[in-house]
């Protein structure tokens, strides 16, 4: 298993860590003493548990209890993941409940703002830790998901395809509009941020490589160096040096 964790914050028993997972790594099966929220801010994760799987690289949040048996695949590119592990003598634990769960939620500058206060000296670590706990309550979407929608998503998280979404849903029989609704409906994220974050994912794989950001940007994909330090900084929360220094030992 390869990886690199950075701790941000300790607060009233709970511990807050961003850690950069070795692409196409994993984690064999195990368990942990604390209560687990974690945020998949980039990348791709499988997670098993008991026959069952649950696979994504949507902007998440999973929730798990103390020990409770898992194992992981992270993706082609790895992943980078913001956990808060949780005692569960803390009066923070309340809420966790015993339920294993994965779900998607709204890109939400929120979150990016909240590991930025924890990185702040000047910052309140202990509103930022209370407030991260808080987004495990953001509701996730049910249902099928229509096998056009599935096919504009694979046809999104391909590097290779620069055809405009507007053409790509009208090649599929289907309005921009609707189709950008039906998105964020079933996957939590405008079809653009998500084209944003494949590419995203790309760039952690190449960041591993000792050159130059602006070769990373076109190889991912972004139009330039800029867009990708937008791009990172907004689905991560950090510039794409600290990400490259947690990635390179991963």
């Amino acid at each position: 298993m390869n990886y690199r964790r950075r701790e941000l914050a300790r607060h009233a028993g709970v511990h807050v860590r961003l850690t950069g997972y070795g692409a196409a790594s994993d984690m064999s099966e195990h368990s942990h003493d604390y209560h687990q929220i974690s945020f998949l801010l980039a990348g791709a994760i499988r997670e098993r548990h008991a026959g069952r799987e649950i696979e994504t690289d949507l902007p998440s949040l999973c929730v798990k209890p103390a020990g409770f048996d898992h194992a992981n695949d992270y993706g082609r590119d790895g992943a980078v993941i913001l956990a808060l592990n949780i005692d569960p003598d803390s009066e923070l634990a309340a809420g966790i409940g015993e339920t294993w769960r994965w779900q998607a939620h709204r890109p939400d500058r929120a979150v990016h703002a909240l590991i930025d206060l924890l990185d702040d000296p000047d910052g309140d670590a202990r509103e930022a830790v209370t407030d991260l706990l808080a987004l495990n309550e953001i509701p996730g979407k049910s249902g099928p998901v229509p096998d056009w929608l599935v096919q504009l998503r694979a046809r999104l998280q391909d590097p290779e395809d620069a055809v405009e979404f507007a053409e790509m849903a009208s090649e599929l029989g289907v309005h921009r509009v609707q189709a950008s609704r039906a998105f964020v409906q079933h996957f939590a994220i405008p079809p653009s941020l998500y084209r944003a974050r494949c590419r995203l994912g790309r760039a952690l794989g190449l960041l591993r490589q000792s050159r130059q950001l602006a070769w990373v940007a076109a190889e991912a994909g972004f139009a330039d160096q800029a867009h990708l330090c937008r791009t990172m900084k907004r689905h991560t929360g950090q510039s794409p040096s600290t990400l490259r220094r947690l990635l390179q030992a991963a």
